[in-house]
């Protein structure tokens, strides 16, 4: 791959995030992921406690995340993990849809872009589905730059 081509194409400065999605989410889905990034990368996670307390860990802890979803508390959580030096970031929005962000212009080089694209493969091998990387707040009116089905990639 061409690195000029994958910052031309990929990373381009437009002042937006890059979205990572996988759509069609479960619970179960989200928690292979959750024990993946555990595992694998390091984490800094956010949550409330159920008094309000902005707590910390430095692993993704599901009872905070789901509770949010089931509407037990109001208090939102988030993730960062480092992919490398690149930060990616999980707001968990929404249980149906996985969501991750990554600024294009912390992919500075190829050996970043390979980080961030082994990450893809992982998730999608772990989760048995396609993620896509995508500019900022897909619809189907964004474009797709990056399709990822276990180990097949398709860079647009």
């Amino acid at each position: 791959m061409d690195w000029q081509y994958l910052k031309d194409e990929v990373y381009f400065s437009d002042g937006s995030l890059r979205d990572i999605y996988v759509l069609d989410t479960l619970r179960s889905d989200w928690q292979k992921w959750i024990d993946f990034v555990n595992e694998n990368y390091k984490i800094k996670f956010e949550y409330c406690d159920y008094d309000g307390n902005l707590k910390f860990d430095d692993k993704i802890i599901s009872k905070p995340v789901f509770d949010f979803w089931d509407k037990k508390n109001d208090f939102t959580v988030n993730a960062t993990i480092n992919v490398g030096n690149i930060i990616v970031k999980c707001y968990f929005f929404t249980e149906e849809e996985l969501e991750n962000d990554i600024e294009p212009l912390e992919v500075k080089n190829i050996d970043q872009h390979d980080q961030i694209i082994e990450y893809l493969k992982s998730v999608s091998k772990i989760l048995n589905k396609e993620v896509i990387l995508t500019t900022e707040n897909y619809s189907a009116n964004y474009d797709v730059l990056v399709t990822v089905n276990n180990n097949h990639v398709l860079i647009k």
